[in-house]
């Protein structure tokens, strides 16, 4: 009837429309993902990821942390004397250390004395010491040859400074190996990457982390092509500027920390030759970083994990890092587009599998929640795979997929409604609306009721109109059979001049179909006197109207041409139907039935077994039955009419015609009178007892 049924077709073609929506969705959250707001999104979501898998147990234990923390400010004085640190240097080359970075700037003398500062100079010269220097771009002291490291190749963006703030002249006689200071925040002013080369002039500069893992792997050689770097066996993604990307292991604390107070604790206890409560063998063959925690002293930092993160840690994250080559790796923008284009496409291809709306909007959630757990796993394993993009994709897709859905289905809502609402009633309609399902193209076998009706001696009422008369007679008889074939859940097939065919039982299943056929057939005859009262000053005939009903297996659905057919019935039970309706011309009946009808119809309405007949076009006799009115409505004279009929009609099948004849004389009613001229023909025709099956063959249609 509507194309709209088509479900297949329909929807593969709305997968197809939604998949290039997704494809469109794709490349638009692609170019946005330039746009500052979305980047800081995708930052706040690498946070996030940080936080909800942190690995511990992959941080490396050779990267050892010595803070000047909260609770050391109140045992040591500030500024620590640099003898201090110097003792404690010496304490830890004679335990093993590989490297020694000190996070502090010392660039001024000590404020104590000379040999204040010539105390740290002496230990720093006899082991490996990194001191932390500021490179700056604008004049100043040069920077020292100690500051530069070995790099083959060349950054494509390099950071460039032209000087820097080193250690005070004392201590830079020690020739320490030198490490920049220059961090690198986000947009956001979160701590998330290192800068680890500085172009200078005459080479380039380490970061401090870089210079600590450099020396601790052995002075390997370092070698740049583009943004990757190599180290050792190790490569690294770096940005254009030289800056790599770290992957915490966890919040503050994941590093093994000491305080300086337990370790000047220790150092007393050294140089006073007792037992030493820290255990030595942490610090062998260990990258140790000296710094600071405490609050006051202003060197804590914005990072995925916290806003006052300890600066030190964050280096010991680089250096671990460095180390293992273990930084967060994130892939080209190309795979983010992938990515997006594939999560949108399942999106799309789940909002169109199903022809509700919600259903498939819910199901179309699943990608992009599959996909952000997938995100949670590569990043578990040092992938920083972008999220914010392929899910804008996906969330776009589902939006606009959703609207065109709704569009789509109201539109289609409005088709079905306008080309049904002629055929079934408003409640059917709207069942069909909801559950389209219970269209099945190409039919559908079910057991249902067929109606026909036909107005007796139609032509020669038309002869008698003009045509503007019979148009207004035909429709307002029409609508009067129609309204309640639709009230009573009727399904309006066609009309055929003045015939109607009708059917119950489809679209919507209702198992007593035939009950609802036999009510709707009673009150059509019911609705003939008042129409027919208020034609009768128009000069118009009374309408008679002659109604069959079939029940039984038939085949229900759309038929026809693939460019034009009809939602209509086929089968043999139709045919049946059909073939009682004209039988009513022969026993002058107004509502003839078969058996099947009866029985499936109930308990609920009387019926008159009127024959035994073979209707043209079948070969099976069949038990037709007038449907009279409704069971309660029968009267006592009504009754024992219908009873002197069964009484008639059992002699007329044992061949007794004469006493048949008889008795359909007495009982007087048109049936009978059609029985009384049967057995009058067949006595006097003298039909043998013994060729007599009790079936009477219908001639005509």
């Amino acid at each position: 009837m509507i194309s709209a049924f088509r479900s297949a077709r329909s929807r593969a073609g709305r997968s197809v429309r939604l998949v290039l929506l997704a494809l469109a969705a794709a490349l638009f959250s692609s170019l946005l993902g330039g746009w500052s707001f979305l980047q800081g999104i995708e930052l706040r979501t690498l946070d996030l990821r940080f936080q909800l898998s942190p690995t511990p147990d992959e941080a490396d234990p050779r990267v050892v942390l010595i803070l000047l923390d909260a609770t050391s400010m109140d045992a040591v004085p500030f500024p620590v004397p640099r003898e201090i640190w110097g003792g404690l240097l010496t304490l830890l080359q004679r335990w093993g250390v590989a490297a020694v970075g000190f996070d502090i700037l010392f660039d001024t003398p000590s404020t104590y004395s000379f040999y204040d500062d010539l105390a740290l100079m002496d230990a720093a010269s006899r082991g490996e010491t990194v001191f932390v220097t500021a490179l700056v771009q604008r004049d100043g002291p040069p920077i020292p040859p100690e500051m530069l490291i070995p790099v083959k190749g060349r950054l494509p963006d390099p950071d460039t400074a032209w000087s820097c703030i080193p250690p005070c002249s004392l201590l830079a006689g020690s020739h320490p190996r030198l490490g920049s200071s220059n961090d690198a925040s986000d947009m956001d002013g979160v701590y998330r990457n290192v800068r680890l080369l500085t172009v200078v002039p005459g080479g380039t500069a380490p970061s401090m982390p870089l210079a600590l893992a450099w020396i601790a792997m052995g002075r390997p050689e370092i070698a740049v092509e583009g943004t990757t770097m190599s180290l050792a066996e190790r490569t690294f993604q770096l940005d254009g500027s030289g800056s790599l990307r770290l992957r915490f292991h966890g919040p503050s604390g994941t590093y093994t920390s000491i305080s300086l107070e337990t370790m000047l604790a220790a150092l007393n206890s050294d140089m006073a030759g007792e037992p030493i409560l820290v255990d030595s063998s942490l610090f062998e063959d260990a990258v140790v970083i000296v710094g600071y925690s405490a609050p006051a002293l202003y060197d804590l930092k914005p990072t995925p994990y916290s806003t006052a993160f300890p600066g030190p840690e964050v280096l010991a994250t680089a250096v671990d890092n460095l180390m293992n080559g273990d930084f967060l790796r994130r892939p080209p923008s190309w795979a983010v587009l992938l990515a997006a284009f594939t999560v949108a496409s399942l999106s799309a291809l789940l909002l169109a599998s199903t022809s509700r709306i919600g259903l498939g909007a819910a199901l179309s959630v699943l990608p992009p929640a599959l996909f952000a757990g997938l995100s949670l796993l590569l990043f578990a394993g040092g992938t920083w795979l972008d999220s914010v993009v392929p899910l804008l994709a996906s969330f776009l897709t589902i939006l606009a997929g959703g609207l065109y859905l709704f569009g789509s289905e109201s539109r289609r809502k409005r088709e079905v409604k306008s080309a049904f609402s002629q055929y079934l009633s408003p409640d059917v309609v709207a069942t069909v609306i909801e559950h389209p399902e219970t269209l099945v193209l190409g039919g559908d076998e079910r057991v249902m009721t067929a109606f026909f009706s036909d107005i007796r001696g139609f032509t020669g009422i038309s002869e008698k109109l003009t045509p503007s008369e019979l148009v207004s007679v035909l429709n307002r008889y029409l609508t009067l059979l129609t309204d309640i074939i639709l009230e009573t859940g009727g399904t309006v097939d066609k009309f055929e001049g003045d015939a109607i065919i009708a059917f119950w039982g489809a679209p919507i299943r209702h198992e007593d179909h035939a009950a609802r056929a036999c009510r709707a057939a009673l009150l059509c005859q019911a609705a003939h006197g008042p129409l027919n009262a208020a034609l009768a000053g128009t000069g118009i005939p009374e309408l008679v109207t002659r109604i069959g009903l079939g029940t039984g297996p038939m085949v229900v659905g759309n038929m026809g041409s693939s460019r034009r057919f009809d939602y209509t019935v086929m089968g043999s039970t139709v045919n049946l139907g059909s073939r009682l309706e004209g039988a009513n011309k022969v026993y002058g009946t107004s509502i003839m039935v078969h058996e099947e009808t009866v029985a499936a119809a109930g308990s609920g309405f009387l019926f008159r077994e009127l024959d035994t007949v073979r209707v043209v076009g079948q070969r099976n006799p069949v038990s037709v039955f007038e449907l009279v009115c409704l069971a309660e409505e029968a009267g006592p004279e009504l009754l024992a009419r219908l009873r002197s009929y069964a009484e008639s009609l059992e002699l007329y099948r044992a061949g007794e015609f004469a006493a048949a004849g008889a008795k359909f004389d007495a009982t007087g009613d048109a049936p009978s009178r059609e029985m009384s001229r049967r057995c009058s023909e067949f006595i006097r025709q003298g039909l043998p007892a013994s060729a007599w099956d009790g079936i009477h063959n219908l001639s005509s249609k």
